[in-house]
């Protein structure tokens, strides 16, 4: 789902015509067939419900560095090649076409390091991120 991925959320897609216990759980748990529905732990969404979605974003959202990532092609760590505006990677003057060497002291080879390391850092603590810039490497602070 596109709203959720925009929100930061982490989802799993079923297709429950090809799973047919979730298919029945879908209908046990919603008494529905054949449209979008959309599961926490906490409740079902039939439908495109905005409000309620937004809401259910917020419970599994965790405030992002604002990066979209790939691997490195010319080494270790994670090459940025996009930067959400407002958020904190942008405050910090991350540009596309970094790559991220570190992240709170630790280093990063991949794409996957970064998001790891991202998901363990403190929402509202500032923390050190360390790149390359054309021939350049610096270290900036990512406001909390």
């Amino acid at each position: 789902m596109e709203f959720l991925r925009k929100q930061g959320v982490a989802y799993q897609e079923v297709d429950v015509t090809k799973n047919p216990l979730a298919a029945q759980e879908m209908v046990r748990r919603t008494g529905q067939m054949g449209v979008p529905v959309i599961t926490d732990s906490q409740e079902a969404i039939v439908g495109f419900d905005l409000p309620r979605l937004q809401r259910m974003a917020a419970r599994h959202s965790r405030p992002g560095l604002g990066l979209r990532v790939k691997d490195a092609e010319d080494g270790p760590g994670a090459y940025v090649g996009s930067v959400r505006p407002d958020s904190p990677a942008a405050r910090a003057g991350i540009e596309v076409g970094d790559v991220v060497d570190e992240l709170s002291g630790a280093p990063v080879r991949n794409a996957a390091d970064l998001e790891q390391i991202a998901a363990a850092r403190h929402p509202g603590q500032p923390t050190s991120i360390t790149l390359r810039r054309g021939t350049e490497r610096r270290t900036l602070i990512l406001p909390g």
